[in-house]
């Protein structure tokens, strides 16, 4: 039964499903190349790994969206925060540069600008959410994204904000870079999410303070009666997932050419969302883990690259294809619960005959 339980694990599914996934795709490479459609294989471990970049931009958002779906919450502003924060360090480093100010200095500034107005977008979130309980957080922090994208707009004048030819601003391109590791040009963003990805499984799934947020999400008023700090935990959850949303518009930043726009990233916060729920996390709370996230996004981006590389998709229908993924990873658990429940009944009425 352990060996199972074992087997039936929501990452041992989520390693089922990319393993599957990778051999339909290196099936359509191959037959491409034997119809001479391609030169060469398209889909191997050096171009997948590097085309991922693009779909590994929200993976910060997403490691702090799991935090708050974990305490059964959610946060659909985390993509206006993150536009607002990149706003605030373009608008920054301008001001600082025009005062004559050393360009590095003004950079380091600016970024740290940007991470703090993200942990306030957060913090205003979980301010809200702790201290008006008779609203959903959903309402709330739709609320808030309004607001945020709003004052965007005001601090950019609703256009565009470039620093072509800045050589200390394009510093930040080289956080979407390669480097060359294995014979793979491994892109930076991945090592520092892995990074990020580790902190957070240990201290999610190994710590006392990690554990208590999946307790909130179990059940918040016996967390409470235990002594666990609920408002408290809430309000830095919330702080910490608009700190990773900035830190997702800093690396935005450095794969859009130092482009800013008080549009950018919309839609962002979807994607961390569904990351974080085929990652095993919901908002009914007290589930989920690092790993199933890390899966999670590795199956969104194959699919991606797969769909419009070797079947020549359309965006709009690769993400039909991955909301067809995330419903089925909804209702699998739910449907997996009822059969598991329907074997025990019938497991009790046999031992109640017998």
């Amino acid at each position: 039964m352990k060996a199972l339980r074992r087997l039936i694990r929501w990452e041992t599914m989520l390693v089922c499903v990319l393993i599957a996934i990778c051999a339909v795709f290196n099936q359509r490479d191959a037959y491409m190349q034997a119809a001479g459609l391609f030169k060469r294989d398209v889909f191997n471990l050096a171009s997948v790994i590097y085309a991922m970049r693009p779909y590994m931009l929200y993976s910060f958002m997403t490691l702090g969206m799991m935090l708050i779906l974990a305490m059964g919450d959610i946060d659909i502003s985390t993509g206006a925060g993150a536009a607002l924060s990149v706003a605030a360090l373009g608008v920054s480093y301008q001001a600082m540069t025009v005062s004559d100010m050393p360009s590095g200095a003004a950079l380091a500034l600016a970024i740290g600008v940007c991470l703090i107005t993200g942990s306030l977008c957060g913090f205003m979130n979980g301010l809200l959410v702790t201290r008006f309980k008779e609203l959903f957080p959903m309402i709330i922090t739709l609320s808030t994204q309004l607001f945020f994208r709003g004052i965007s707009y005001l601090l950019l004048g609703g256009g565009t904000l470039t620093f072509k030819n800045d050589a200390t601003f394009d510093l930040l391109k080289r956080l979407y870079a390669t480097v060359p590791f294995a014979g793979i040009n491994l892109p930076v963003v991945i090592i520092w999410f892995l990074l990020a990805a580790l902190v957070y499984c240990v201290w999610l799934h190994f710590t006392p303070s990690g554990r208590r947020i999946f307790a909130i999400g179990t059940n918040a008023r016996a967390a409470f009666i235990s002594g666990v700090r609920v408002d408290r935990i809430k309000l830095f959850a919330f702080t910490l997932c608009g700190l990773t949303a900035a830190l997702t518009g800093v690396f935005f930043i450095g794969a859009t050419s130092s482009s800013i726009r008080a549009d950018s990233m919309m839609g962002y916060e979807l994607y961390a969302i569904a990351a974080a729920v085929l990652g095993g996390f919901s908002t009914s709370g007290g589930k989920g883990s690092v790993l199933g996230v890390i899966l999670s996004l590795a199956i969104f981006g194959v699919m991606k690259i797969g769909l419009a590389t070797l079947y020549g998709f359309a965006d709009s229908m690769v993400n039909l294809s991955v909301g067809l993924i995330l419903i089925l990873s909804a209702l699998l658990p739910n449907t997996l619960g009822k059969a598991g429940d329907w074997l025990r009944l019938n497991r009790r009425r046999s031992a109640l005959n017998s």
